[in-house]
């Protein structure tokens, strides 16, 4: 009979201290064994499972798809359970590993990696449990009766790489035990010191750290820590191996640019943090055309030294010249200078010398990309979307037909997909696309992680911002993101143990605060919220200010509510301001009339940010009035309320 390949959901099942239970009392062992089997296999079969054969303790299952597995996989331990609880003496410690993938099948068995993968996810498995891997995970988004739940990335014995594995949470199942494995070396690359003649030229040393780090990104086996975690160090007398360690790196790349005329010096110094041994050292002393030629050979060196084998694209990638023009790129690195200044003017200033990069290299198509990236930022914060994106869309579309390698172009197109044109779809593709040709672009995965929430995807976001937060481990953004889906699948006490956990080590700031106030406040631990709410009080920060408002209305406190509202009208009357900040303090204030006004009115002008906040505590009270799923239909989005809606009483 021919071999045969198909793709398939395997189970493996498997009986815990089974080996040490034949060794106490063996005849008891091997009674509890058949009677799990005699238990086990009328059920899964009802599933459609395919008993292949007993490995001993336990079983390998076939199924035609992961819903089937997961359904036939929470009926048996739901009826395992059932039965220990009536004879807790006698209990059936089973527990289950789930996959996905292409299997061949000879004689009945089953073979290939994802057999062998399957086998693995089950050790991570607790009694009474089910494990799973990512593509499980992801068929079965929002399909089973019971949350999923993320158990980090693991190490598996025999597996090249860590795996994400997630777990059903079952009713008796306890809190999830969430560990990360990462055997990719992480590059931390500190700013490179400007020791030129002219200060001014502070902006090529800066740019330039930017551009090592996006060149370190394209390599596959290569993790690089986001520039504004290691910026949390610069100026401080840290230690480098200290700063290595704080930020969980294996090495860090440290060193100076001198540019004096046409002659560029740059010494770099890469330690691997562990040993506290230098990996490498150079000097580079070229004509200042050679800098592309510099950062490729950086590259090269970075990967040998990490061990990581530079394959063809890799290597293509890491040695591609982003313009011919010396004098666009010094325009190009001036507008990245400028981009990381706070302000309205540095924004503009940014703005002008990206377009003057254009202008000097129309086939520049990363400063088609970076311009376009700006744009795409502003909508809703600093200008109507009206204004910027017919702009930004040509920019994006010339950036992809330069090259069609950009990653920051698919992330700008995903951005737009996603901020402008409302394309669920195209956003989904794109940023795929773009963590694909750079996978250490924390922003890419943050935003991911973003539309996956607002597509209620809850754990393939959780996923990607737990994998922003890895790459960007002292921001909070991705770390109050994470407490949002924890709340919105109604994880309230992960919620507030996890946001604890991880702004402990990171600088307080009145953003911690807030996100520590709501989770606290879904927790139900009202006072210990109002302690974080009165230390974010005297911010200055316009989203902690609404956010405070949205909370003083949810805890009763409407006046307070009322007062913001009322400031942020007036602000609104000198300047530009988003209607999701005017819509979420609208409802807070109880006026929800005018609420429906300001989104349809948000619509027709084209800002359209309602996808963004929907599921917010702000909006709950005109959460289940028709209008409201109206306007999420128009959206294409979920209608379902968040979570943790439910816990509440008509």
């Amino acid at each position: 009979m021919a071999n045969v390949r198909r793709l398939a959901a395997i189970m493996f099942t498997d009986m815990v201290g089974f080996t040490a239970a034949t060794q106490r009392h063996e005849a008891t062992a091997l009674e509890l064994l058949r009677e799990q089997e005699a238990i086990a296999r009328p059920i899964l079969e009802r599933h459609a499972g395919r008993h292949v054969k007993s490995t001993g303790d336990g079983a390998l299952v076939e199924f035609p798809s992961a819903l089937q597995a997961a359904e036939g996989a929470v009926e048996l331990l739901s009826k395992v359970h059932e039965l220990n609880a009536a004879r807790p003496s006698r209990a059936i410690q089973l527990r289950i590993g789930i996959h996905v993938g292409d299997v061949e099948v000879r004689n009945g068995d089953i073979f290939g990696d994802a057999v062998n993968i399957a086998a693995r996810i089950l050790s991570v498995a607790e009694p009474e449990g089910i494990a799973m891997s990512e593509s499980v995970a992801t068929y079965l988004a929002n399909k089973l009766t019971f949350p999923i739940q993320s158990l980090g990335t693991r190490g598996l014995k025999g597996v090249d790489r860590p795996v994400a594995v997630f777990r059903v949470a079952l009713p008796w199942s306890g809190p999830a035990r969430v560990e990360h494995a990462s055997s990719q070396p992480r590059v931390a690359v500190l700013p490179l010191r400007n020791i030129s003649p002219d200060p001014h030229d502070e902006y090529f040393a800066d740019g330039l750290t930017e551009e090592l780090i996006s060149v370190l990104g394209r390599v596959t086996g290569l993790r690089v820590i986001a520039r504004s975690s290691v910026d949390r160090f610069w100026g401080k007398s840290t230690d480098t191996v200290d700063i290595g360690r704080a930020l969980g790196a294996t090495a860090i790349l440290e060193g100076s640019v001198r540019k004096a005329g046409d002659r560029l010096r740059i010494s770099l110094h890469l330690v691997d943090v562990a040993s506290q041994e230098g990996l490498w050292s150079q000097t580079f002393d070229r004509q200042l055309t050679d800098v592309f030629a510099v950062q490729s050979e950086v590259g090269e060196r970075t990967a040998a030294s990490l061990r990581i084998h530079l394959a063809g694209d890799d290597r293509t990638a890491v040695r591609r010249r982003p313009t011919d023009s010396l004098a666009a790129f010094s325009l190009y690195l001036q507008g990245v200078h400028q981009t990381r200044e706070p302000g309205r003017e540095h924004f503009t200033e940014a703005v002008r010398l990206f377009r003057e990069a254009i202008r000097t290299d129309p086939r520049f198509a990363v400063a088609h990309a970076a311009l376009a990236h700006i744009l795409i930022g502003a909508i809703g914060e600093r200008l109507p979307a009206r204004e910027v994106v017919p702009e930004a869309r040509h920019l994006v579309e010339q950036a992809l037909a330069l090259d069609p390698a950009c990653a920051a172009a698919h992330a700008a197109r995903a951005n737009l997909a996603m901020q402008a044109d409302l394309d669920w779809s195209v956003a989904d593709v794109e940023f795929q696309s773009a963590i694909r040709l750079n996978p250490s672009d924390s922003g890419s995965r943050a935003w991911y992680g973003i539309l996956l929430r607002a597509l209620q995807r809850y754990e393939e976001a959780e996923v990607q911002l737990r994998a922003a937060a890895e790459l960007d481990p002292m921001d909070t953004g991705a770390r109050a993101l994470i407490g949002s889906v924890l709340r919105l699948t109604g994880r309230w006490r992960e919620a507030v143990d996890y946001t604890r956990a991880e702004f402990a080590p990171l600088e307080s700031s009145d953003k911690t605060h807030i996100s520590l106030a709501y989770s606290l406040f879904y927790g139900g631990e009202l006072e210990e919220a109002r302690r974080e709410m009165e230390l974010a009080s005297g911010s200055d920060d316009p989203g902690v200010q609404d956010d405070l408002a949205v909370l003083y209305a949810a805890m009763g406190d409407r006046s307070r509510a009322q007062g913001l509202y009322a400031s942020l009208r007036q602000e609104a009357e000198a300047r530009f301001v988003p209607a999701n900040r005017l819509v979420v303090l609208t409802v807070a204030s109880g006026d929800q009339g005018s609420a429906f006004a300001m989104l349809d009115k948000d619509w027709s002008e084209g800002d359209r940010g309602l996808w963004f906040i929907y599921q917010g505590l702000g909006l709950d009270g005109i959460r289940r009035d028709p209008r409201f799923s109206a306007l999420l239909k128009r959206y294409g989005l979920p209608t379902s309320a968040p979570f943790y809606d439910a816990r509440r009483k008509d």
